[in-house]
């Protein structure tokens, strides 16, 4: 009579023991289904606040504050000054158009952000655009900025994991 019993509580064993691994599997999926969800809804939230922010800047092109502040401006690499520009070192950074690979190959400053405009856009004197619409887009866009930089900061670690 044991004998017959063991196999009954072998096969109920391995039967609780396959159901357990299936609900284990489960709840794991259900996790990480979860984790993608938070993830895209995440996305979602930084995506519309980044939309709200550039709807927010984009009303902000024609202020007096922002052509002010964007008149001076100059987009090359080559010839614009910046509060705290070096020139590029050979393995850093080469424009050819700027320097010949061993010399000061761009000027470049990392503490600030910097609009590039390619050369076809740049006909204007020292290489500055003159299309009122590249003049536009490169000055408002600046206004977002900051807001990327603390967006940065606050999502940093998040985005870490």
């Amino acid at each position: 009579m044991t004998y017959k019993l063991f196999p009954s509580l072998l096969l109920a064993a391995s039967s609780l023991l396959a159901y357990s691994h299936r609900s284990l599997a489960d709840a794991a999926s259900d996790d990480k289904e979860n984790e993608v969800k938070s993830i895209l809804q995440r996305m979602e939230t930084d995506v519309l606040a980044f939309r709200d922010e550039m709807e927010r800047v984009y009303s902000a092109r024609c202020e007096t504050k922002t052509l002010t502040e964007c008149a001076e401006n100059n987009f090359s690499d080559c010839s614009s000054t910046f509060p705290s520009q070096q020139c590029a070192k050979a393995d850093e950074l080469v424009f050819s158009a700027c320097g010949d690979g061993e010399t000061c190959n761009a000027l470049w400053d990392k503490t600030l952000s910097t609009v590039s405009i390619p050369a076809a856009l740049a006909q204007g004197p020292s290489n500055n655009p003159n299309d009122n619409e590249v003049i536009e887009s490169a000055c408002y866009s600046r206004l977002a900025e900051q807001y990327m930089i603390d967006k940065y900061k606050t999502d940093e670690e998040y985005w870490a994991k």
